[in-house]
C-alpha cells in the first residue's frame, strides 16, 4: 500500500514540473493542454494524499495536511496563470483572424 511518505515527493516533483511547463507554455514551446493534463494528474495525487492522511498519527497528520495544502495552492496558482495565458493567446489569435478577414474584404 502506498504511503504519504512515498507519494508526497512524487507530487512535489510533479508540482515543480508543472511550473516548468507553465514557463514553456508562456514561451510558446508547449501546448497549454499538456500543462492542464499535468495539473489534473497533480490534483488526483493530492486527493489521494488527503485520503491517506487518516493513516498518519495525529501529530504528523497536521504537518502533512499543511504540506498538501501548500502544494494544492501552488497548483491552483499555476492553473490560474495557465488559464490566463491561454485566454490571452486565444484572444490574440481571434483578433488576428478578425483583422485578416476585415483586410480581405477591402
Amino acid at each position: 500500500m502506498t504511503s504519504i511518505v512515498e507519494l508526497f515527493p512524487k507530487s512535489r516533483k510533479l508540482a515543480y514540473d508543472t511550473k516548468q511547463q507553465l514557463a514553456q507554455v508562456q514561451n510558446g514551446l508547449l501546448c497549454p493542454s499538456e500543462l492542464f493534463i499535468s495539473l489534473d494528474e497533480l490534483s488526483r495525487q493530492l486527493d489521494l494524499l488527503e485520503n491517506l492522511l487518516n493513516r498518519e498519527l495525529p501529530a504528523q497528520r497536521e504537518i502533512w495536511n499543511r504540506k498538501i495544502l501548500e502544494l494544492r495552492e501552488d497548483a491552483s496558482s499555476t492553473r490560474r496563470q495557465g488559464q490566463m495565458y491561454d485566454r490571452m493567446v486565444s484572444s490574440g489569435i481571434r483578433q488576428r483572424r478578425e483583422r485578416d478577414e476585415l483586410m480581405a474584404r477591402r
